[in-house]
């Protein structure tokens, strides 16, 4: 099942150039070029799903920044100034963050995540988008880069291929009977009545073999895994690799009313893996199409996220566009709901991050409470993974903007929540699995279900068994 919305980049005929590539062609290089040179991209692989029907792509960057160590106020104060006053920005936050953001002190961790930034972003003045939808590809920003930009496209070579024989090592910092024991935990505060559904996360470290680099990893994946949030962005010390199927915030004009701007985001909640046979398929879809469990999980944070999006919306806006839909991927099928609201005019990139971030669907709800349990219970930082990866495009032709609300500039504003999502640094890959515990949650089955979304993830890198 597909919506039908769809999302529109607005293109200027004035600043933007066509180019011969098609959307293999283009992955190919930008993944060649990221070799040498800062390149960020996001890529909805051809996935129809939300609207998603773009790749958009930036290389040689105006401006990197990694912000850390910083208090809220200021680190959103940067990250407002920086999408503001540039044309186009790519950027992450991590999950760590928002324990900021909410005021939850962390307890020191048993291991830790290498250094996740709180927030990394990347300003470009000048885009490369391919269209899906029409196959076409184009330059758009700042004409006097598109020479310069054409000329690095078309001298990467050597093409990768898909491979599945390599050899990783892995590792979690939790056990099977560890995993299931921490589910139990969170079953008796559900019984205490602390929390009414936590997302409990496990995390997987792998060694890559020496030949594995973070190009060839995104490739098996966008050819075995396609999803409509993929992102590939080198940063300054690593890549973050990502196919994840859930958008967390999207910001665009409303259709009926230039002047208002609606915001969305689509849980997803309940999930099962693909059949082998069709019939097998066709039971496990009706198994989630059926479950009572999954569809309170979903209801429970969809109504968390109507509560998170009234902060920022206007009154009596805020409304359930779907509930509980069936989603089809290579792997999986997902539960996804949306909920919309349209955004007061004094909001700005900073007042959307602090009302909504994390995402309810990998914290579980009260928000606030079950984030503190989670980080009792888990070892180990969850850094970007849970967090969320996005962009910025500001419709205005000039970069001196004064304002910083959305309305002043009809910005667009898209982000997603950063599941199924590596980090990869010196040849070590870090990523999170897991899912939403609730009273009826079997523990064994719930480890089980970690493990199928870690599936396409563990294929990419060559884990065979775990």
């Amino acid at each position: 099942m597909h919506s039908k919305e769809k999302y529109i980049f607005r293109v200027n005929i004035s600043n933007v150039k066509e180019i011969k590539f098609s959307a293999d062609e283009l992955v190919q290089k930008l993944l060649a070029l990221s070799k040498t040179e800062t390149v960020c991209f996001l890529d909805s692989c051809g996935v129809n799903h939300l609207g998603s029907h773009l790749l958009i792509a930036g290389i040689k960057p105006t401006k990197v920044l990694e912000i850390a160590n910083r208090t809220v106020e200021k680190t959103l104060s940067i990250f407002d100034k920086t999408l503001s006053n540039n044309p186009a920005t790519i950027f992450t936050i991590s999950y760590d963050f928002g324990l900021k953001l909410e005021k939850v002190t962390p307890r020191t961790k048993e291991f830790s995540t290498f250094d996740e930034p709180d927030i990394f972003l990347a300003a470009f003045d000048c885009l490369i988008i391919h269209d899906y939808n029409n196959g076409k590809t184009y330059l758009k920003g700042n004409e006097e880069n598109f020479d310069a930009t054409i000329n690095l496209l078309e001298s990467q070579t050597n093409p990768l291929q898909s491979r599945s024989d390599f050899n990783s090592t892995v590792t979690s910092n939790f056990t099977k009977a560890e995993y299931i024991s921490t589910i139990k935990k969170i079953q008796e505060y559900i019984r205490e009545g602390e929390t009414y559904q936590t997302n409990l996360t496990q995390q997987f470290r792998a060694e890559l073999p020496k030949d594995l680099t973070p190009q060839q990893v995104f490739w098996n994946l966008r050819k075995s895994h396609p999803a409509p949030f993929a992102s590939f962005i080198k940063r300054k010390n690593d890549f973050v690799v990502s196919i994840s199927p859930e958008r967390f915030i999207g910001v665009e004009s409303d259709s009926f009313n230039s002047d208002s701007l609606l915001i969305k985001t689509s849980p997803i909640k309940g999930t099962r893996p693909r059949g082998k046979t069709v019939t097998e398929d066709l039971r496990l879809q009706n198994e989630l199409i059926e479950s009572k469990k999954d569809h309170a999980e979903n209801t429970m944070i969809v109504d968390l996220l109507r509560n998170d999006l009234g902060r920022i919306c206007e009154f009596g806006s805020v409304k359930v566009e779907k509930l509980c839909e069936l989603e089809k991927h290579p792997s999986l099928f997902h539960l996804v709901s949306t909920v919309s609201g349209k955004l007061r005019k004094d909001v700005n990139f900073g007042s959307i991050i602090k009302a909504t971030f994390p995402c309810g669907s990998i914290t579980g709800c009260p928000k606030i409470r079950t984030m503190q349990i989670i980080d009792e219970l888990e070892t180990v930082n969850r850094g970007l993974s849970m967090g969320t990866i996005g962009y910025s495009l500001s419709n205005k032709e000039t970069n001196n903007i004064n304002s910083t609300t959305f309305n002043s500039q009809l910005s667009t504003f898209h982000t997603s929540v950063a599941i199924r999502t590596m980090v990869i640094r010196d040849r070590q890959a870090i990523f999170n699995v897991g899912g939403g515990i609730v009273i009826d949650s079997d523990p064994l089955d719930e480890y089980k279900e970690s493990l199928i979304k870690a599936k396409a993830l563990f294929n990419a890198i060559g884990i065979k068994n775990i």
